[in-house]
């Protein structure tokens, strides 16, 4: 498989990133996950699904996150690096919190409820998804001097980003703009075909 091969497959895993994260953000709206304290949700099936779904979801957003950069390394800049490495930190770090709530809070929510009760979320929570918005706005207005991706498209990501973190409040439904921007992301890196690299003549 060749570089531009690989780069365009990684805009698909962006673009399902996105619905996926979409579809998490929504499931909230079947699910009433505001009705029950955090111990008692962190051991329904509901929440463990959403929970993966996130998770999955990030993790496939990393390798996007590899191609949307590799495709404007040369004209983003210092700019696109900071905002390419602050992105991947957060998304890591948010990632991170998904994890444990697949795969630690049903454990604690049996054994130790009142931790999990205590704040509603594990410690640390708030800054990652801070350092996680605050890179794809980076990554956003890096986008914008590039000129690689659709303008609109760049600017989707950063108001996207920027309300983002209205979630860690527990307002519903802040992550939607941000996830179509990597649906729209996504799309335009996979969408895009290059003219082939041609190969040097051998040497007879």
């Amino acid at each position: 498989m060749s570089y531009s091969s690989v780069i365009r497959w990684s805009g698909l895993a962006a673009m399902v990133a996105g619905v996926g994260l979409l579809i998490a953000e929504l499931l909230e709206l079947l699910t009433g996950f505001g009705d029950e304290s955090f111990s008692e949700l962190a051991q329904t099936v509901p929440f463990i699904f959403q929970q993966a779904l996130y998770l999955l979801s990030l993790t496939l957003l990393l390798v996007g996150l590899v191609g949307l950069y590799a495709r404007q390394l040369e004209t983003a800049g210092p700019l696109g690096l900071v905002g390419f490495l602050v992105a991947f930190l957060g998304t890591v770090l948010l990632a991170g919190f998904f994890w444990a709530n697949v795969f630690i809070a049903p454990a604690l929510a049996r054994g130790n409820p009142e931790f999990l009760d205590l704040g509603g979320r594990f410690p640390g929570f708030f800054p990652s998804l801070l350092t996680y918005a605050v890179g794809w706005i980076l990554f956003g207005l890096a986008s914008l001097r590039a000129r690689v991706y659709p303008r609109a498209a760049a600017i989707l990501l950063i108001v996207g980003a920027t309300l983002d973190p209205l979630g860690g409040l527990h307002l519903p439904f802040t992550g939607v703009l941000i996830d179509a921007a990597f649906i729209w992301l996504g799309f335009s890196l996979f969408s895009r075909r290059d003219a082939p690299v041609e190969q040097p003549a051998r040497v007879a």
